[in-house]
């Protein structure tokens, strides 16, 4: 006897299997993420701050949610990309949309960078965490916030070093990683942003919308070392600064106070002798220094004659006034 063959039950067997394989791979995909929102979270093998550490996760770690939460809603059960599992206070993850991720990478920033007092450790994990989710934004705003926040996240990082820090572990090999972006202020006896850094961020970077406060933060970040009563140095600082920020943005929101610490420096340095013998308060010789003076103080009133603020016409008025030292 000749037994027939009948293909569409083996193709409704194949699609059957196929269908519980797809079936259960959608189930495994929609599983809830979420993210860790605080440095150094512990993972716990029961839920309950006394059960032992299953693992300690960092900052920004991802993971799924691999069954119901505890009762009272306060621990969540969840399963690393290794598949090993364990329970979270569900408050230490937020969830985490898989369509829909950078905006809840920005709320993480910004609640790490609006924090004051933070050791180390947990301002590295912020550094580290803003360098890993970075490569998502890829609008131009976006991209530019973003690093931004990186060098923000590096600031508080660096200044987190002990003085003298730098030639000790944890902190050395980290600074070695980033000794392009950091420099030392031996007055101060702390690490900091180097100025070109900033600079070159704002470059990138001009057009957006975090341009402004790019600059600024330039400002406020400061320069290494000391200028010691040397009349030259603290012209000299005043247009690497402020000066540099006018020329970048002459109508920026800044532009007020930029303007105010040019006048106010110039104030200082052009008051009155000071002293029983009549010396200034600062080292200024005129053979040696007008070239450096005058150089500053024509980059800086020109810099300052670019702007609309109100203190613009005294600021060049006194600029004008400390030139006539090396007539």
């Amino acid at each position: 006897m000749v037994r027939s063959f009948r293909p569409y039950s083996f193709l409704l067997s194949y699609i059957s299997v196929l269908t519980v394989f797809l079936v259960g791979v959608t189930a495994a995909a929609s599983d809830p993420a979420r993210i860790t929102v605080v440095a150094n979270v512990t993972l716990r093998a029961q839920p309950s701050p006394a059960s032992p550490a299953v693992a300690q996760l960092p900052l920004g770690t991802e993971v799924t949610e691999a069954g119901p939460a505890g009762l009272d809603k306060t621990w969540v059960r969840v399963r690393l990309p290794d598949a090993r599992e364990g329970w979270l206070q569900s408050t230490l993850a937020r969830p985490l949309d898989p369509t829909w991720r950078w905006p809840v990478f920005d709320r993480i920033i910004d609640e790490r960078l609006g924090r004051t007092g933070d050791a180390f450790p947990a301002n590295a994990e912020l550094v580290a965490f803003i360098e890993r989710v970075a490569p998502e934004y890829t609008d131009p705003d976006g991209r530019a916030r973003v690093e931004f926040a990186r060098v923000r996240a590096l600031a508080n990082a660096l200044k987190s070093i002990p003085r003298s820090g730098g030639r000790r572990e944890p902190y050395s090999t980290w600074l070695a990683g980033r000794k392009s972006e950091a420099i030392y202020d031996e007055p101060g006896g702390s690490w900091m942003v180097n100025e070109a850094t900033l600079w070159s961020l704002h470059t990138r970077h001009s057009g957006s919308t975090s341009a402004d406060d790019i600059a600024w933060f330039a400002v406020t970040n400061g320069l290494p070392g000391e200028c010691e009563g040397y009349l030259a140095c603290y012209l000299a600082a005043r247009n690497r600064l402020q000066g540099e920020y006018l020329r970048r943005h002459p109508f920026g929101r800044h532009a007020g106070e930029a303007v105010a610490a040019v006048k106010d420096t110039v104030d200082i340095l052009g008051a009155p002798p000071r002293g029983p013998n009549g010396h200034t308060a600062y080292e200024f010789d005129k053979a040696r220094d007008c070239k450096d003076v005058t150089s500053s103080i024509d980059a800086l009133t020109a810099a300052v004659k670019g702007t609309r603020v109100d203190t613009r016409e005294a600021a060049m008025n006194n600029l004008s006034g400390l030139r006539r030292i090396c007539q």
